[in-house]
């Protein structure tokens, strides 16, 4: 329980610590949404909200099909006033076998991507697509490659995924995601009109110090998380693990989704979400199984108050001198 500071000096204090106590801010005393905004420094007014969608679809073979689809949702947001839309994870394809993901695979200036630009420069939108079969090291294996694009069509950043699925799932599927697919080897955070945005696919939910370097050593203000999560394992962890990456981040997370049944051998969860800093939900669709966008803003005041009286950047930096490794 926070505990409210008393006027009076503590005892054993030193004069310069009292001082710096003083310059702290307040404790949280209630949810930092329902606090007035703090006067931004030298007067001016808080940064404007940017509004942004997340998307939920359901993926087949047919990348034709899949592209109006995604074209959908982005006409959708941006009749929304969004600035830019999140796709889930496996956006442009999703077939019923590994030779058919090889034969999928497109390089990043192939003919599929372009379109996919072309859509973003015609709509005047920015793109968060969130796993793309791009053509890998050899034959056998692709990258699954998330891909941020400009409101002119410019490619400005791709993160393949780190962390493979080969997972085993209880009464579930077998995944093994490595027997065609090659792991990236670099976190990547790119600046978007929402924010800096730390990018990550599906499976990385799971690794908390990715999220930790791309927030606490990188900058990190947003979080995407694009999926295809499978239905036991989001019913069990989806919702948990997004809410807790964003309250131990203080970060926004964005966590478009796959939902329903792609062909006879897969279906996704869905439930896509977007949470604040604050671990609430606050935005999703009214149906979690369904194709369509639901929209909020992100709130650079709301973050900054976040980050501002609970300061866990601070903290883990003193912290980590007790538990992290040193050179050896």
């Amino acid at each position: 329980m926070q505990t409210p500071r008393s006027s009076e000096p503590r005892l054993g204090c030193a004069p310069q610590e009292e001082a710096a106590a003083a310059t702290q801010p307040p404790p949280l005393t209630r949810p930092p949404d329902q606090e007035a905004p703090a006067p931004a420094a030298g007067g001016g007014g808080a940064p404007a909200n940017v509004r942004i969608a997340v998307g939920q679809m359901t993926s087949t073979g047919d990348t034709s099909a899949n592209f109006d689809t995604c074209a959908r949702l982005a006409q959708d947001a941006v009749q929304a006033g969004c600035r830019m839309i999140f796709l889930p994870e496996c956006f442009s394809f999703i077939g019923e076998s590994p030779s058919e993901t090889l034969a999928a695979a497109q390089p990043l200036d192939g003919p599929l991507m372009t379109r996919y630009r072309d859509l973003a420069r015609s709509l005047g939108l920015w793109l968060s697509l969130g796993g793309f079969q791009e053509v890998g090291p050899d034959p056998t294996h692709i990258f699954n490659t998330h891909v941020v694009v400009d409101d002119t069509g410019a490619l400005v950043a791709r993160y393949r995924k780190i962390h493979l699925f080969d997972v085993d799932v209880p009464n579930g599927p077998v995944l093994l995601e490595s027997r065609t697919t090659a792991p990236g080897t670099e976190a990547v955070v790119v600046d978007t009109p929402a924010g800096p945005l730390g990018m990550t696919t599906c499976y990385d939910l799971r690794f908390p110090e990715l999220y930790a370097q791309l927030t606490w050593e990188r900058g990190a203000q947003i979080l995407a998380i694009p999926s295809a999560f499978t239905v036991i394992t989001g019913q069990a962890h989806w919702e948990v693990l997004l809410r807790a990456r964003a309250i131990e981040c203080q970060a926004y997370v964005v966590a478009a989704a796959q939902a329903g049944r792609h062909n006879g051998k897969r279906e996704s969860y869905g439930h896509a979400l977007i949470v604040d800093p604050w671990g609430t939900v606050v935005a999703a669709l009214p149906d979690p199984h369904a194709t369509g966008i639901a929209v909020a803003e992100v709130d650079a005041a709301l973050l900054a108050r976040v980050r501002e009286r609970m300061p866990c950047r601070l903290h883990r930096l003193r912290g980590r001198e007790a538990y992290a490794p040193g050179p050896d």
